[in-house]
């Protein structure tokens, strides 16, 4: 409602933030599940991660250092070792992923940035 009133003011304010791209690299653990959760139905094709459950990405996760190269829930993913492709092709290659690769990841834009 409040949303509302702004936009029936003779000017409104707008602020339009980009998600950030950025690349994880990982190394798969022989016999191991990613354990990443992702949603039961997929909109607009695009792969977004709701949970990380017990598997490499959470080992990954808990030894990283640098939160920027963390998988977080709601990223998206966008490309399993430097290929894209609709969300069924990026999980299937994610399963199918073996030894050191990359991530390509969309990122939600950070709150802090959003907000100034």
């Amino acid at each position: 409602v409040e949303m509302l009133k702004q936009f029936q003011a003779d000017r409104v304010n707008l602020k339009l933030v980009r998600a950030l791209d950025t690349v994880v690299f990982l190394e798969y653990g022989e016999h191991k599940r990613h354990g990443l959760k992702f949603p039961k139905q997929v909109k607009n094709n695009v792969l977004v991660v709701m949970e990380i459950g017990d598997g490499y990405i959470k080992e990954h996760n808990d030894k990283c250092e640098d939160e920027s190269q963390k998988i977080r829930v709601y990223d998206r993913i966008v490309s399993v070792k430097g290929q894209v492709g609709t969300a069924a092709t990026l999980k299937s290659r994610l399963e199918r992923a073996t030894g050191k690769f990359q991530l390509g990841i969309q990122r939600p834009c950070p709150e802090d940035a959003a907000s100034s």
